[in-house]
């Protein structure tokens, strides 16, 4: 297969998506194959977080006001139009600028199925089954307009339930007996580790959203978040120029290989010149006062907490926190899966502006074409399910797919190897929720999405509100280092 495929392909593509923006996750892996556990003295040397994003970083956090005429040129395709030469973002927008599901042409796809996977770990305490849905969703959204040029996206889901033996027959299950010719959306806390080689020999790419440190470092495979540890790693960044001092507490779940969700702010802690622990809970969390008690204890008055946990567990804390009258005695930041409307809605105006949750995206209530049609999807194909940072990641994986997969043209042949050159010749794909365009490329590892929005809960509107505008995730290890080399080499997003 033919990799490379950067200016040539991009200079042949009708138009990148919409403007720059950027919302993840939680658990994460077993041992690390992408992310040292322990960065070194070197690796943290240019490390040091600014305390304001600058002018430069936040160039492109606004989006333009409208798209061109050039970019819309060609906007009301039908199944019979051509499509962007392979390895080029195709459009999936409408003349008047707006975003649309595949072809945007209103009438149901009814030719043969295109097959894509995805796997997720969903049990008691732990689920990411809201990703899955809405990647479900905006594929029903795509076979309901034309489809990939008449073919519909049939999309087949696992879950693994964290089990290792049913990750493996899963993905077996998805490769072998389905025959699905990629993965989008999964989101598991499982497959990388017990399955990513298997994907690179099998020919599979995938487009998901990444939780153990493995799916940051496989050449087969690129997240649309960040995943917990550098999400956690961004919340301590703002968790520290709001002011944290003495001690850093990070606080997860006990999954499997959890500890790498808090290996980034330890090592922030360690160039800040704070005290640092980390923090297992079980969960689901059955005695949350006492959880709450016992970390504000460990991290001291003015110390820094940051917690990783999805949406319903963090519920359980912020509310004890609140019962017990201990919401200003630290600083809180949290990984992404808090910036979620379900849990903006369940807490009172004690926690207003004082919880720093990294986005990871834009806000829901963005004014851009993605989010609008983002928020469409979610009340038509979507029940109905709370907007926030995971339906987000859905949102994009099922997009990004579809990109890929319409930039083939309408007389493609659907195959693995097929497909795996049209995702990786995506080098530049842009969306009013990202805080800078995404690309998956020809790397043996990706880490595509490495800046941040910091948002805080805001009771009286009921949502979160943005504090801060796209800053850089701190470079505190080699994976990072290097994915940041290789954008400026290869050309690849906003140096694309």
């Amino acid at each position: 297969m033919k990799l490379r495929r950067y200016g040539a392909a991009l200079a042949a593509a009708s138009l990148v998506l919409a403007a720059c923006g950027g919302d993840d996750e939680e658990t994460a892996s077993a041992d690390t194959v992408a992310a040292s556990a322990e960065p070194t003295a070197e690796d943290t040397a240019s490390a040091e977080p600014t305390a304001e994003p600058t002018a430069e970083d936040t160039a492109s956090a606004e989006p333009t006001a409208e798209p061109t005429a050039e970019d819309t040129a060609s906007a009301e395709p039908t199944a019979e139009d051509t499509a962007p030469e392979a390895g080029g973002e195709a459009s999936q927008m409408s003349a008047d600028g707006e975003s649309v599901c595949g072809l945007g042409t209103g009438e149901a796809a009814s030719g043969d199925a295109i097959k894509i996977g995805g796997v997720v770990t969903a049990i008691p305490g732990i689920a990411f089954d809201l990703i899955t849905n809405q990647t479900r969703a905006y594929f029903d959204c795509v076979n309901a307009n034309g489809g990939i040029y008449g073919h519909p996206i049939e999309y087949i889901v696992e879950n693994d339930e964290l089990d290792p033996a049913k990750a493996g027959a899963a993905a077996a299950k998805l490769v072998e007996s389905d025959n699905v010719v990629a993965l989008a959306g999964s989101t598991s806390i499982l497959d990388c580790p017990v399955n990513g080689n298997y994907y690179t020999e099998q020919g599979i790419y995938a487009i998901i959203a990444g939780v153990p440190a493995e799916c940051f470092g496989l050449p087969n495979v690129a997240a649309v978040n960040m995943g917990p540890h550098y999400s956690a790693l961004g919340a301590a960044q703002a968790v520290v120029r709001a002011g944290a001092a003495g001690k850093m507490v990070a606080v997860t779940n006990t999954a499997p290989g959890s500890e790498y969700n808090n290996t980034g702010v330890e090592a922030l802690a360690a160039q800040e010149g704070l005290d640092y622990e980390s923090v297992f809970v079980e969960t689901p969390i059955s005695d949350a006062d006492t959880v709450i008690l016992d970390i504000v204890a460990k991290a001291g008055e003015g110390g820094g907490v940051t917690l990783t946990f999805t949406p319903p567990e963090m519920i359980k804390l912020m509310v004890a926190a609140e019962n017990q009258g201990v919401i200003d005695d630290v600083i809180w930041g949290s990984a992404t899966p808090a910036n979620d409307g379900s849990v903006a809605q369940a807490v009172g105006p004690d926690w207003d502006g004082k919880l720093l949750i990294n986005a990871e995206f834009e806000p829901t209530d963005k004014d851009g074409p993605d989010t609008r049609l983002y928020t469409s999807i979610s009340e038509e194909f979507g029940g109905g399910q709370p907007l926030g940072s995971f339906g987000q990641m859905g949102f994009l994986t099922g997009r990004i797919m579809t990109s890929a997969l319409l930039s083939m043209g309408a007389d493609a042949e659907f195959t693995r190897e097929s497909v795996g050159e049209a995702i990786v010749g995506i080098t530049r794909f842009e969306s009013d929720m990202f805080c800078k365009p995404w690309y998956f490329g020809d790397l043996p590892l990706h880490i595509p999405n490495n800046w941040d929005i910091t948002v805080v809960p805001d009771s009286t509107l009921g949502k979160m509100v943005k504090t801060e505008e796209c800053f850089a995730i701190a470079e505190l290890d080699d994976p990072l280092i290097q994915t940041r080399a290789a954008e400026i080499s290869e050309g690849l997003g906003e140096n694309g």
